[in-house]
């Protein structure tokens, strides 16, 4: 199926996602900060990126910027996260980022339903 990249700066969340996505067929990778997830998006091929906006040193909307200031036409979908809606900064941040690029954002906690439903909508449209 797909080729996905979560960057998230908690592990255990990571792999959550992971396990989620790979139960769907997909194809998932994981960085474990912003700086990692964009070296990674730049050597690889990724269909879809699920970044989270707080994260040490290279925040999500860092790395969203410089993603989409480069190559648009090869840069993959992505789904921006952060805490739930009662953190003003968060709730912010992911309005930010939606402007800077993302195509879709979740809140945490989301459940496996929400992310599936986001992660086949983008696919789908991409495909198209």
């Amino acid at each position: 199926m797909a080729r996905i990249l979560v960057i998230d700066d908690v592990p255990a969340f990571t792999a959550l996602l992971r396990m989620t996505l790979e139960t769907q067929g997909h194809h998932v990778e994981e960085a474990h900060d912003g700086l990692s997830g964009l070296s990674t998006l730049e050597r690889e091929s990724f269909d879809l990126a699920i970044v989270d906006m707080m994260m040490p040193g290279l925040d999500g909307i860092e790395l969203i910027r410089r993603l989409r200031a480069r190559d648009t036409h090869r840069a993959p979908c992505i789904i921006a996260m952060s805490g739930g809606t009662d953190d003003f900064p968060a709730a912010f941040s992911l309005n930010l980022s939606a402007m800077h690029g993302a195509d879709r954002v979740l809140y945490k906690p989301f459940d496996n339903s929400e992310l599936t439903a986001a992660v086949d909508e983008l696919l789908a449209a991409r495909a198209a």
